[in-house]
Protein backbone atom coordinates (compact mmCIF):
# COMPACT_ATOMS: atom_id res chain seq x y z
CA UNK A 1 0.00 0.00 0.00
CA UNK A 2 2.20 2.59 1.14
CA UNK A 3 6.31 2.18 -0.45
CA UNK A 4 8.59 4.34 1.24
CA UNK A 5 11.47 4.53 -1.59
CA UNK A 6 11.23 8.31 -1.60
CA UNK A 7 11.37 10.98 1.34
CA UNK A 8 8.98 13.47 2.19
CA UNK A 9 11.01 16.01 -0.18
CA UNK A 10 11.87 13.06 -3.09
CA UNK A 11 15.91 11.53 -3.15
CA UNK A 12 17.60 14.98 -3.43
CA UNK A 13 19.51 14.36 -0.67
CA UNK A 14 20.36 10.34 -1.80
CA UNK A 15 23.89 10.69 -2.75
CA UNK A 16 24.61 11.97 1.02
CA UNK A 17 26.11 9.85 3.82
CA UNK A 18 23.61 6.92 4.70
CA UNK A 19 24.57 7.57 8.32
CA UNK A 20 23.42 11.69 8.08
CA UNK A 21 19.98 11.88 9.10
CA UNK A 22 18.51 15.35 7.87
CA UNK A 23 15.90 15.95 10.90
CA UNK A 24 14.70 19.66 8.92
CA UNK A 25 11.94 17.58 7.44
CA UNK A 26 9.14 15.86 8.97
CA UNK A 27 8.81 11.69 8.12
CA UNK A 28 5.58 12.64 6.44
CA UNK A 29 3.88 14.11 3.40
CA UNK A 30 3.09 15.77 1.01
CA UNK A 31 4.48 12.56 -0.42
CA UNK A 32 4.95 11.82 -3.98
CA UNK A 33 2.01 9.76 -5.49
CA UNK A 34 4.70 7.15 -6.77
CA UNK A 35 4.90 6.01 -2.95
CA UNK A 36 1.51 5.37 -2.58
CA UNK A 37 0.19 1.56 -4.24
CA UNK A 38 -3.48 1.54 -2.57
CA UNK A 39 -4.90 4.88 -2.14
CA UNK A 40 -8.11 3.64 -0.90
CA UNK A 41 -6.07 1.57 1.96
CA UNK A 42 -4.17 4.68 2.54
CA UNK A 43 -6.51 7.20 2.64
CA UNK A 44 -9.16 4.58 4.82
CA UNK A 45 -6.06 3.96 7.52
CA UNK A 46 -6.35 7.62 8.39
CA UNK A 47 -10.38 7.66 8.11
CA UNK A 48 -10.20 9.90 5.35
CA UNK A 49 -12.25 10.56 2.38
CA UNK A 50 -10.16 11.66 -0.65
CA UNK A 51 -10.35 12.48 -4.44
CA UNK A 52 -8.40 11.69 -7.31
CA UNK A 53 -7.48 14.90 -9.29
CA UNK A 54 -4.63 13.39 -11.11
CA UNK A 55 -1.90 15.51 -10.13
CA UNK A 56 -3.00 15.97 -6.89
CA UNK A 57 -4.82 13.47 -4.42
CA UNK A 58 -6.57 15.44 -1.59
CA UNK A 59 -7.27 13.23 1.39
CA UNK A 60 -9.99 14.99 3.75
CA UNK A 61 -10.10 14.37 7.21
CA UNK A 62 -13.42 13.00 8.87
CA UNK A 63 -16.63 15.58 9.36
CA UNK A 64 -15.05 18.06 7.18
CA UNK A 65 -16.67 19.23 3.81
CA UNK A 66 -14.84 19.35 0.05
CA UNK A 67 -16.05 22.08 -1.66
CA UNK A 68 -15.14 23.13 -5.60
CA UNK A 69 -14.79 26.95 -6.75
CA UNK A 70 -12.98 28.75 -9.65
CA UNK A 71 -10.10 31.02 -8.99
CA UNK A 72 -9.32 34.04 -11.17
CA UNK A 73 -8.03 32.32 -13.97
CA UNK A 74 -11.55 30.45 -14.49
CA UNK A 75 -9.45 26.84 -13.11
CA UNK A 76 -11.30 24.89 -10.72
CA UNK A 77 -10.02 24.67 -7.07
CA UNK A 78 -10.65 22.52 -4.33
CA UNK A 79 -11.15 23.74 -0.81
CA UNK A 80 -11.58 21.57 2.30
CA UNK A 81 -14.25 23.11 4.93
CA UNK A 82 -14.94 22.88 8.21
CA UNK A 83 -16.51 26.01 10.12
CA UNK A 84 -13.30 27.15 11.61
CA UNK A 85 -11.18 26.51 8.28
CA UNK A 86 -10.99 27.09 4.53
CA UNK A 87 -8.18 25.08 3.20
CA UNK A 88 -7.09 25.36 -0.52
CA UNK A 89 -4.53 22.74 -1.46
CA UNK A 90 -2.09 23.57 -4.90
CA UNK A 91 0.48 22.00 -6.48
CA UNK A 92 3.16 23.50 -8.94
CA UNK A 93 6.01 21.88 -10.85
CA UNK A 94 9.55 23.30 -10.34
CA UNK A 95 13.44 22.64 -10.73
CA UNK A 96 15.18 19.62 -9.61
CA UNK A 97 17.31 21.62 -7.34
CA UNK A 98 15.46 22.89 -4.03
CA UNK A 99 14.64 26.23 -3.17
CA UNK A 100 11.40 27.46 -4.60
CA UNK A 101 8.96 27.80 -1.81
CA UNK A 102 11.56 29.88 -0.23
CA UNK A 103 11.11 32.54 -2.95
CA UNK A 104 7.43 32.05 -3.76
CA UNK A 105 6.69 32.80 0.34
CA UNK A 106 9.48 35.86 0.32
CA UNK A 107 7.20 37.72 -2.80
CA UNK A 108 3.69 36.45 -1.15
CA UNK A 109 4.40 38.45 1.99
CA UNK A 110 5.80 41.29 -0.36
CA UNK A 111 2.58 41.04 -2.44
CA UNK A 112 0.69 41.51 0.62
CA UNK A 113 2.90 44.04 2.55
CA UNK A 114 2.26 45.95 -0.40
CA UNK A 115 -1.81 45.85 -0.15
CA UNK A 116 -1.27 46.74 3.26
CA UNK A 117 -1.33 43.61 5.27
CA UNK A 118 0.47 42.78 8.12
CA UNK A 119 2.61 39.52 7.04
CA UNK A 120 5.52 37.69 8.14
CA UNK A 121 6.67 34.57 7.87
CA UNK A 122 7.13 31.95 10.44
CA UNK A 123 8.71 28.57 11.21
CA UNK A 124 6.46 25.07 11.13
CA UNK A 125 6.70 21.73 11.20
CA UNK A 126 7.95 22.19 7.34
CA UNK A 127 9.96 25.28 7.31
CA UNK A 128 8.83 28.30 6.22
CA UNK A 129 5.14 29.44 6.63
CA UNK A 130 3.53 32.93 5.71
CA UNK A 131 1.11 34.47 8.01
CA UNK A 132 -0.59 37.63 7.60
CA UNK A 133 -3.64 39.69 8.90
CA UNK A 134 -6.24 40.50 6.68
CA UNK A 135 -9.26 42.50 7.87
CA UNK A 136 -11.68 40.76 9.70
CA UNK A 137 -9.08 36.94 8.60
CA UNK A 138 -5.73 35.51 8.80
CA UNK A 139 -4.48 34.11 5.67
CA UNK A 140 -1.64 31.37 5.79
CA UNK A 141 0.51 29.63 3.72
CA UNK A 142 2.68 26.62 4.78
CA UNK A 143 4.33 24.95 1.93
CA UNK A 144 7.56 22.57 0.74
CA UNK A 145 9.57 21.52 -2.06
CA UNK A 146 9.49 18.15 -3.26
CA UNK A 147 10.64 16.03 -6.42
CA UNK A 148 10.45 18.54 -9.25
CA UNK A 149 7.62 19.69 -7.71
CA UNK A 150 6.11 22.67 -4.83
CA UNK A 151 3.06 21.47 -2.80
CA UNK A 152 1.04 24.32 -0.68
CA UNK A 153 -2.14 24.84 1.15
CA UNK A 154 -3.60 28.12 1.85
CA UNK A 155 -5.67 28.73 5.18
CA UNK A 156 -8.41 31.05 5.82
CA UNK A 157 -9.94 31.48 8.99
CA UNK A 158 -10.80 34.16 11.33
CA UNK A 159 -7.96 35.68 13.86
CA UNK A 160 -9.50 34.46 16.89
CA UNK A 161 -9.82 30.41 15.20
CA UNK A 162 -6.29 30.90 13.66
CA UNK A 163 -4.35 28.61 15.42
CA UNK A 164 -6.95 26.07 15.37
CA UNK A 165 -7.35 26.66 11.40
CA UNK A 166 -3.34 26.23 11.33
CA UNK A 167 -3.84 22.80 12.61
CA UNK A 168 -6.61 21.70 10.58
CA UNK A 169 -5.04 22.89 7.72
CA UNK A 170 -1.53 20.69 8.31
CA UNK A 171 -3.85 17.57 8.55
CA UNK A 172 -4.41 18.18 5.26
CA UNK A 173 -0.83 18.77 4.00
CA UNK A 174 0.82 15.99 5.55
CA UNK A 175 -1.29 13.62 3.68
CA UNK A 176 -1.52 15.23 0.58
CA UNK A 177 -0.07 13.20 -3.00
CA UNK A 178 1.69 14.98 -5.29
CA UNK A 179 1.76 13.28 -9.02
CA UNK A 180 4.28 15.56 -11.02
CA UNK A 181 4.34 13.64 -14.50
CA UNK A 182 7.22 13.14 -16.34
CA UNK A 183 6.97 15.86 -19.26
CA UNK A 184 8.72 19.31 -19.06
CA UNK A 185 6.81 22.32 -17.35
CA UNK A 186 7.96 25.44 -16.51
CA UNK A 187 8.84 25.78 -13.02
CA UNK A 188 6.35 27.36 -10.91
CA UNK A 189 3.63 26.79 -13.21
CA UNK A 190 0.61 24.96 -11.42
CA UNK A 191 -0.26 21.40 -11.88
CA UNK A 192 -3.41 21.18 -14.02
CA UNK A 193 -6.13 18.87 -12.49
CA UNK A 194 -8.26 16.17 -13.67
CA UNK A 195 -11.72 17.32 -12.42
CA UNK A 196 -14.36 14.47 -12.44
CA UNK A 197 -17.15 15.32 -15.45
CA UNK A 198 -20.09 15.28 -12.27
CA UNK A 199 -18.30 18.46 -10.97
CA UNK A 200 -16.90 19.98 -14.74
CA UNK A 201 -21.41 19.81 -15.08
CA UNK A 202 -21.75 21.42 -11.61
CA UNK A 203 -19.33 23.96 -11.92
CA UNK A 204 -21.35 25.01 -15.64
CA UNK A 205 -24.54 24.44 -14.02
CA UNK A 206 -23.75 26.97 -11.76
CA UNK A 207 -21.99 29.29 -14.42
CA UNK A 208 -24.46 29.38 -16.48
CA UNK A 209 -26.96 30.22 -13.56
CA UNK A 210 -24.60 32.94 -12.44
CA UNK A 211 -24.47 34.62 -16.11
CA UNK A 212 -28.32 34.57 -16.32
CA UNK A 213 -28.46 36.84 -13.58
CA UNK A 214 -26.30 38.74 -14.26
CA UNK A 215 -27.90 39.48 -17.27
CA UNK A 216 -31.28 40.00 -15.87
CA UNK A 217 -29.59 42.20 -13.13
CA UNK A 218 -28.41 44.22 -15.82
CA UNK A 219 -31.75 44.68 -17.71
CA UNK A 220 -33.19 45.31 -14.81
CA UNK A 221 -31.07 48.52 -14.22
CA UNK A 222 -31.14 49.67 -17.72
CA UNK A 223 -35.01 49.84 -17.46
CA UNK A 224 -34.81 51.72 -14.26
CA UNK A 225 -32.49 54.19 -15.78
CA UNK A 226 -34.94 54.63 -19.45
CA UNK A 227 -38.09 55.05 -16.77
CA UNK A 228 -36.52 57.72 -15.40
CA UNK A 229 -35.65 59.57 -17.96
CA UNK A 230 -38.64 58.78 -19.83
CA UNK A 231 -40.84 60.86 -17.43
CA UNK A 232 -44.22 59.93 -16.22
CA UNK A 233 -47.17 59.07 -18.59
CA UNK A 234 -45.46 56.41 -20.56
CA UNK A 235 -45.88 52.79 -19.98
CA UNK A 236 -43.89 51.07 -18.31
CA UNK A 237 -41.34 48.41 -20.62
CA UNK A 238 -41.95 45.07 -20.55
CA UNK A 239 -39.43 43.42 -17.71
CA UNK A 240 -37.71 39.92 -18.45
CA UNK A 241 -38.29 37.69 -16.23
CA UNK A 242 -35.71 36.83 -13.31
CA UNK A 243 -34.39 33.95 -11.99
CA UNK A 244 -36.39 32.44 -9.25
CA UNK A 245 -33.31 30.98 -7.13
CA UNK A 246 -30.60 33.57 -6.08
CA UNK A 247 -27.35 33.37 -7.61
CA UNK A 248 -25.03 30.47 -6.96
CA UNK A 249 -22.46 30.68 -4.92
CA UNK A 250 -18.95 30.66 -6.68
CA UNK A 251 -17.95 27.98 -4.42
CA UNK A 252 -19.59 24.65 -5.44
CA UNK A 253 -20.37 21.27 -3.20
CA UNK A 254 -19.01 18.28 -4.32
CA UNK A 255 -22.54 16.31 -5.21
CA UNK A 256 -23.28 13.93 -2.37
CA UNK A 257 -23.74 10.31 -2.46
CA UNK A 258 -26.83 8.48 -4.09
CA UNK A 259 -29.69 7.44 -1.71
CA UNK A 260 -28.48 4.10 -1.36
CA UNK A 261 -25.08 4.46 -0.54
CA UNK A 262 -25.41 4.61 3.30
CA UNK A 263 -23.42 8.44 5.09
CA UNK A 264 -21.26 7.41 7.44
CA UNK A 265 -20.23 10.99 9.23
CA UNK A 266 -22.38 13.29 7.62
CA UNK A 267 -19.60 15.00 5.84
CA UNK A 268 -20.47 15.89 1.65
CA UNK A 269 -17.60 13.57 1.09
CA UNK A 270 -18.74 10.56 2.10
CA UNK A 271 -19.29 9.20 -1.45
CA UNK A 272 -15.61 9.74 -2.06
CA UNK A 273 -15.06 7.61 1.20
CA UNK A 274 -12.71 4.87 -0.09
CA UNK A 275 -13.47 5.18 -3.55
CA UNK A 276 -10.28 5.38 -6.04
CA UNK A 277 -12.88 6.01 -9.36
CA UNK A 278 -12.98 9.49 -8.84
Amino acid sequence: MFRRKKSVTGDRDAASSLDVVDTSAPMEGPHDRSVVDDLAGYYGELGFGHIDLGSLVIGVPRGRDLNVALDQQGRPEFHVVTQVSRVIPRAFAAPKTAGQWRTMVTEMRDQLEQQGADASIVDGPWGRELVAELPNATFRAIGVDGARWTAEIRVMSTPDLADQAAEEGREVFRHLLVNRGEGPMPAREQLPLTVPDEIQNALAQAQSQLAAQQQAQAYQQQMAAGGASAGAGQPPAQQQPTPQQPAPQAQQQVPQAAPDRPRRDGSAMDRLRGDDDL
